[in-house]
């Protein structure tokens, strides 16, 4: 593809993959190519590349002379996709104590601001958007390109996951204290610390999950 058609993949990528997240696209809504074309002005090409992207991180299915459309939520691969998770952000957590540069640090530090703001605020999404920079400035910090893809990969289908099982009154439970406590742990490079952080910020959400409707046992 030319460099236009990439730029075009990666917007429509970003812009479908934010809707199934958010479940704009409830699972099981099929994806219409021609209509989806049409909405983006784009040619079969782009929209191909940003599918595959998606068929990649289990966000949609495609089937040969049927279609495209969003996966449903399975709570099996929900429960497997945290573990994977956590282990991966103590992993990154771990490297950016140790890694991070002085330019890090003050962008983590704004991060955390930014994050602890977004808990008072009433648009959900924003909520998830502070929670998500704080997280990917220390994706950043941990200088592992390949870590940093399979997390931000990740925590896009555990966001879909969340939003979909914990109630709204869910997510009043977890203190933006916290964001502060990994922020801490970074700057004096305590690399076990800032991982087991990093490992119950994650896993407390895993609890809720099992708590909600669904009722998991594992």
């Amino acid at each position: 593809m030319s460099y236009n058609e990439n730029k075009l993949s990666h917007e429509i990528f970003t812009e479908l993959r934010d809707r199934i997240i958010y479940l704009d696209y409830a699972p099981e809504t099929v994806l219409l190519e021609k209509v989806v074309c049409a909405e983006f002005k784009v040619s079969r090409t782009p929209l191909r590349e940003a599918i595959l992207k998606l068929e990649e991180m289990n966000l949609v299915r495609s089937i040969p002379r049927f279609g495209t459309y969003v996966t449903h939520i399975d709570t099996n691969e929900l429960i497997s996709t945290y573990e994977v998770k956590v282990d991966m952000e103590m992993l990154a957590g771990s490297l950016a104590a140790q890694r991070r540069t002085p330019d890090e640090l003050k962008e983590l530090e704004k991060a955390t601001r930014m994050a602890v703001q977004a808990k008072n605020d009433e648009n959900i999404r924003k909520r998830f958007e502070g929670d998500f920079q704080f997280h990917a400035a220390i994706w950043r910090a941990s200088h592992n390109d390949v870590l940093k893809k399979i997390l931000e990969d990740l925590h896009a289908r555990c966001l879909r996951f969340c939003i979909a099982t914990i109630p709204p009154s869910g997510w009043e439970s977890n203190s933006p204290e916290e964001f502060g406590f990994i922020y801490e742990a970074i700057k004096s490079k305590d690399k076990k610390k800032t991982a087991d952080l990093l490992a119950a910020h994650n896993r407390q959400f895993v609890d809720r999950i099992k708590s909600s409707s669904f009722n998991l046992d594992r």
